[in-house]
């Protein structure tokens, strides 16, 4: 393997084939089997994902994205890094802290927040129509868990990280790496690759001893526990060109997967996958023909992967509900395109809603503000 840079063009098209997995995922994932490694370590997963390989052919489709969509997030972490760093490691200036905060918040926040509003009012009308319960009862019951999201800070406190919709535990995280950031920039700048290593290595050690979990939070909800991740779009946003070797490719496969019967590999598994899928993306976009259908279908869904990211978690409810009943593979996957088509139309709305909201607050703050 050998990565080069990678234009604007790019990387909306690995967001577009990541978060066509994510979002997949998110619908299929709830199935009895099976279940994928993400935040926590389940040794029975991948036996039950090779099970349905080897016994249940009509259910592949849905296996694999069960158990290897969510890893679609660790190419928006990857690309996070990457793009902040090729933004400013030539930057003659640092980087002023709280501008920079500000800067990020305004990008993200806003459409966060339309999209809480959005889950609001879609899952206040689904409880009440659909379900037939009681409304107030219902919103006591997230009143908590919105608050939390609110903040920004939800996935340090136990309970938290999957509340309401599970995809967002993802916007605590980003935040929370803009917090960092200035930071680990600066310290690359100085120390240079030897600080990414050493710092990954730390975050790795720490997830060994603390077992993955800080007070009953997982690792994986954090920052700490994508170090190694973020590490390495930083490194390769410097880099002009990297050669990985095959057989390198080849031992991380192998790591990856004892990492799904071995709770020590397991917390450099995400590392290994991110790697893996880096690769495979990059094969995928130079074969890529501009144009062609898939590379239109890409491009579009890179190009709302945000607002899709944030409202396809809810908008499963009912159509998953219905997958679950009937139990049958192929209508799963029917109602999996049916429910991307939904989301992607709401999210296309989302955006637009989105673009008008920062246009009131450039009025309100000043252009220099925006993002």
């Amino acid at each position: 393997m050998i990565w080069r840079d990678i234009s604007k063009t790019e990387t909306n098209l690995f967001k577009g084939i990541a978060i066509l997995m994510i979002v997949i995922h998110n619908f299929l994932h709830r199935f009895p089997t099976p279940k994928e490694n993400e935040m926590v370590f389940f040794p029975e997963r991948i036996f039950d994902l090779l099970s349905i390989i080897t016994t249940e052919p009509q259910g592949i489709i849905r296996a694999l994205f069960s158990f290897f969509g969510h890893f679609g997030v660790q190419i928006f972490i990857f690309l996070s890094a990457y793009g902040l760093t090729k933004k400013y490691h030539n930057n003659d200036n640092n980087i002023i802290y709280f501008s920079f905060i500000k800067e990020r918040l305004l990008k993200i926040y806003p459409m966060f927040l339309l999209a809480l509003l959005s889950y609001l009012i879609y899952m206040s009308i689904y409880t009440v129509f659909y379900e037939g319960l009681s409304l107030l009862p219902w919103l006591q019951s997230i009143a908590k868990s919105f608050i939390f999201k609110v903040t920004l800070l939800f996935n340090l406190y136990p309970g938290q990280g999957y509340s309401l919709v599970g995809p967002w535990w993802f916007m605590s995280f980003i935040f929370q790496f803009y917090l960092v950031f200035p930071f680990m920039l600066s310290l690359y700048k100085k120390y240079g690759t030897k600080f990414l290593v050493l710092i990954s290595c730390f975050a790795i050690t720490l997830s060994f001893l603390t077992n993955g979990t800080f007070g009953n939070v997982s690792i994986f909800f954090t920052v700490l526990g994508h170090v190694p991740v973020l590490c390495l779009g930083m490194y390769f946003a410097k880099e002009q060109e990297v050669k990985i070797p095959n057989i390198a490719l080849f031992a991380l496969l192998l790591i990856y997967f004892v990492g799904n019967v071995n709770e020590q590999l397991f917390f450099v598994s995400h590392f290994c996958m991110a790697l893996i899928l880096i690769y495979l993306f990059t094969t995928i976009v130079k074969k890529l023909k501009v144009n062609s259908h898939l590379y239109k279908l890409f491009m579009f869904f890179g190009t709302i992967s945000m607002p899709l990211f944030l409202v396809n978690g809810f908008l499963r409810a009912p159509l998953e509900g219905i997958a679950h009943k009937l139990d049958n593979e192929l209508i799963t996957l029917v109602l999996c395109v049916v429910c991307v088509s939904i989301a992607s139309l709401y999210a296309i709305c989302l955006q637009k809603m989105d673009t008008k909201l920062h246009a009131l607050i450039n009025k309100l703050i000043g252009p220099k503000n925006s993002s």
